[in-house]
């Protein structure tokens, strides 16, 4: 036979194969369920993902004026005039000026207070988008007018947690300072708040209310913000950037912190999209997790078809083709499967616009974009390919007589060499896809290892189970002799049950476990020098007053004080902040403005890790101090320079050492310390906190704040267990975004779990048919059946807490640079709800192998 004759035989076989088995899946979808249910629910994750980080990244593209509040936003603490750089901006459209502070707000008619985040705006505001309060001003009232004076008290919008904070009430007087408002209505969205998270509430006055409140004065922490709104005429992108162009090189050392429509909040995009990578990887786990159910399924299937495929290899099909007719059905149910899994994704974002609406954080901009659906229709297509090989190859090699038996499945035998090669070949192209289309390839490739490793030690795990039950001595019980020797036997259910469930175990150890160290950082081992309150913005003139009012209220307290300035960093050695390359973890310092100070002694709470303090009386070049990670984080030196703006004015100073500092501590500390000689003259306001030997409760907290408000409105404070009480808050919300993606892991679990009990479901009835004609009851193949289970729970729930506290331990140690604590509470919980989720799936998947009859069985064998 020549090699065209043979080519064409080989077509003519693949296409007739193609038609028997489309023919054949005219019979229904049944027997693949679990494979749809897993390669649906892992597609719709990664493309449920993708989609909402596209929409969002679309929202800030078509919402970027609005958000920042018009075309271009110059920021910069409050310093010296901007009326030059004012004047510039508006012969280039109109310009807008907002003022930013935290201030105390009390209650004209009761000794109650609380810190608020006060937005002073112009006539002008907002440049761009809509203020919507409640009630709903007039139609066609300005903004500006419901903050004009009237009876003696001018208007104020608030957040609606200050009527809960304060007790009052739409009309209630408030105070600010040395002047009186009156609540016109609450805020229920600001165009220009994005990302915004603050201790206080938000309110928003007129910038002639704040004049005549007495809280700006020279070194006041504030900041100034101008907004610019191109004419629409001159408003396109390369207006907008030849706007920036020329404003900088105009006002080289205005020490502005520019920011553009294109790209209103730089650091709430990279956490999004962070966020959003992180919840790829954790659907991607499920999807590999899932694959292990295909690999189930394909078992399932080849058992419930072994006839049909008997008979293909009887009428002179060989192992190959009959493969292939199980692996085309595979394939087309897999395409379909991941077509309806992308179609979910894809309308992810419109269902979270629509339920969601305005309560979301961040714009959306839904839209379909074929990439995210075709990026997780192939992975689907590998996963299912990558699992599907090894049973198909195992089962290519079985002769007609095995095929035949009722137990076909356990004599697959060992891993096949050419199954093994297609399976590698395959997990390899989804791990390159992976990485092709990853914004961090480094943090993919890690996870890929880590998915590699936890899948080789739980096969491991399950290996060594299987060994150890083999050789255990044989019990007096029955039920557990049966239970144990379901461990080891042929097609038994341990590498799928340790795999599967192993896998969303560790994950949700590992979230949690990071999560509650986090908690338990921040909050619950609090050190006990850490302060009780924050006092800011004390102006010098009230420094020693305020200081002997902390000392009569509190006179069992310490008080510790500190210069402050605010400032931002605008070149490193030379090079402009925006294009200095810094690592995660120190490009904050880089972005907006920074508490500054400056000491003649090492702060408490400081240790020196490099270079010699300054002398007491030193008076030569500026020198600076740096904390020692932001430092790490930005590549700086000892000798390096860094120039700062404060005040409206440049600063340039050498870094003399470096410090490691406590900020667990919560005492005050800075990331730079000056030499006292860089600001001599300068206006400055004092920072001071108080530590009371025994936490005050919220009675004494109240008195203290409210008596400070009320002798010194222009003082700001901080609770601390307010704060913490808010950081807990987020820290809530954010596990349970993570726990509910989490959550996807054991959803796919159980569906793995239920392929594997449906693909050995047949094999288990006729033991149990067997075991019933020698005299055994179904009370006892209960027995045995909840003891395997649970043995096979207990294991994977030692493993998963093993695997996943290892994990959290790395990640607080070496990602988040703090402590590791185990909490053994939290540890049971997740093993006791592991072993039962096994027991009640196990016997849930196996409770039709009790109500078989013997004589239906047997007249078919």
């Amino acid at each position: 036979m020549s090699a065209s004759d043979s080519s064409s035989r080989r077509r003519a076989a693949n296409r007739a194969l193609a038609r028997f088995a489309l023919r054949d899946l005219r019979g229904g979808l049944r027997f693949y369920g679990v494979f749809i249910a897993c390669l649906v629910l892992g597609v719709m994750a990664i493309v449920g993902v993708d989609a909402t980080s596209r929409a969002f990244r679309e929202g800030l593209a078509q919402q970027g004026a609005v958000l920042l509040g018009g075309d271009l936003a110059f920021g910069r603490a409050l310093g010296v005039p901007a009326e030059k750089e004012k004047a510039f901006l508006a012969a280039r459209g109109r310009v807008g000026e907002v003022l930013s502070l935290r201030a105390m707000a009390r209650r004209a008619d009761a000794p109650a207070s609380t810190l608020v985040e006060m937005k002073a705006v112009d006539s002008s505001y907002p440049l761009a988008g809509a203020v919507r309060t409640d009630p709903p001003l007039g139609a066609g009232r300005p903004f500006y007018d419901a903050l004009a004076l009237k009876d003696g008290a001018y208007g104020l919008f608030a957040d609606p947690a200050l009527g809960a904070r304060l007790n009052v009430k739409i009309g209630d007087r408030l105070e600010i300072g040395a002047v009186q408002f009156a609540l016109v209505g609450w805020l229920a969205g600001e165009p220009d708040s994005i990302g915004a998270i603050g201790f206080g509430s938000h309110v928003i006055v007129s910038d002639r209310a704040l004049a005549e409140t007495g809280l700006i004065v020279p070194g006041s922490l504030a900041r100034l913000s101008l907004r610019l709104l191109l004419p629409p005429e001159a408003s396109s992108d390369a207006d907008l950037a030849a706007a920036q162009k020329a404003f900088t090189e105009a006002f080289p050392e205005s020490g502005f912190e520019i920011r553009s429509r294109a790209e209103p909040s730089p650091q709430l995009s990279r956490n999004v999209e962070r966020f959003a990578q992180f919840l790829s990887l954790i659907g991607l786990t499920a999807l590999v997790c899932g694959g292990v159910g295909v690999g189930n399924s394909i078992r399932g299937l080849i058992d419930r078809k072994r006839k049909t495929l008997a008979i293909l290899k009887a009428l002179g099909a060989t192992g190959g083709e009959a493969a292939r007719f199980v692996l085309i059905q595979a394939m087309l149910v897999a395409a379909a499967s991941a077509v309806v899994g992308a179609a979910l994704g894809l309308a992810l974002p419109k269902l979270l616009a629509f339920v969601l609406g305005a309560s979301l954080p961040f714009p959306l901009a839904p839209s379909l974009d074929w990439r995210d659906g075709l990026s997780g229709m192939v992975f689907g297509l590998l996963t299912a390919l990558a699992f599907a090989a090894a049973p198909l190859d195992r089962a290519r090699a079985l002769p007609v007589t095995t095929l035949l038996r009722e137990t076909a499945l356990g004599d697959f035998g060992p891993l096949r060499l050419r199954g093994g090669v297609v399976a590698g070949l395959a997990a390899a192209a989804l791990f390159g896809f992976a990485l092709l289309i990853s914004s961090d390839r480094i943090l993919t490739a890690q996870f890929g290892a880590a998915v590699l490793v936890s899948f080789a030690l739980l096969y491991g795990v399950a290996r060594a189970i299987m060994y150890f039950a083999r050789r255990a001595p044989h019990g007096r019980s029955l039920p557990l002799r049966l239970a144990v020797a379901n461990l080891h036997k042929p097609g038994a259910l341990t590498p799928s049950f340790l795999i599967s469930l192993g896998l969303g175990v560790t994950l949700l150890t590992a979230l949690t476990g990071v999560e509650r160290n986090l908690r338990a950082d921040i909050g619950e081992s609090l050190p006990k020098e850490s302060p009780s309150f924050f006092f800011f913005d004390i102006q010098a003139a009230q420094a020693a007053s305020f200081h002997d009012f902390l000392r009569k209220e509190a006179p069992d307290g310490t008080i510790a004080v500190a210069p402050m300035l605010r400032g931002r960093i605008v070149k490193v050695n030379g090079v402009p902040a925006e294009d200095v390359k810094a690592a995660d973890k120190a490009r904050w310092a880089l972005e907006g403005d920074r508490g500054i100070t400056f000491s003649a002694k090492v702060p408490d709470g400081s240790r020196l890790v490099e270079g010699e303090w300054w002398p007491q009386n030193y008076a030569g070049p500026p020198l600076v101090s740096m904390e020692s990670g932001v430092a790490q984080g930005l590549n700086l030196r000892l000798g390096d320079s860094v120039t700062v703006n404060v005040l409206g004015r440049t600063l340039t100073a050498r870094i003399a050492n470096l410090r490691k500092v406590n900020w667990r501590s919560f005492n005050i500390n800075f990331v730079l310390v000056f030499s006292p000689n860089a600001f001599a003259g300068a206006p400055f306001t004092s920072l001071m906190t108080l530590n009371l030997p025994e936490r005050p409760d919220s009675t004494r907290e109240a008195a203290l704040l409210a008596e400070a408000a009320k002798n010194f409105p222009a003082v700001a404070s901080v609770s601390i267990r307010e704060t913490l009480e808010t950081v807990d808050g987020l820290l809530g919300k954010l596990s349970v975004a993570i726990q509910s993606a989490a959550s996807l892991a054991f959803v796919v679990s159980a569906l793995v779990l239920s392929g594997a009990l449906a693909a050995g479901q047949r094999a288990r009835i006729y033991e149990a048919v067997v075991l019933k004609v020698l005299g055994a009851t179904r009370g006892r193949l209960l027995s045995a059946l909840a003891l395997e289970f649970a043995l096979l729970g207990a294991a994977t729930a030692a493993f998963g807490l093993l695997a996943g506290t290892a994990a959290a331990a790395l990640v607080a140690r070496q990602v988040l640079d703090t402590s590791f604590h185990f909490f053994p509470a939290q540890a049971g919980a997740v093993a006791l709800g592991a072993v039962t989720f096994a027991v009640a799936l196990g016997l849930a998947g196996t409770w039709r192998v009790l109500g078989e009859k013997p004589g239906r069985w047997l007249r078919e064998d």
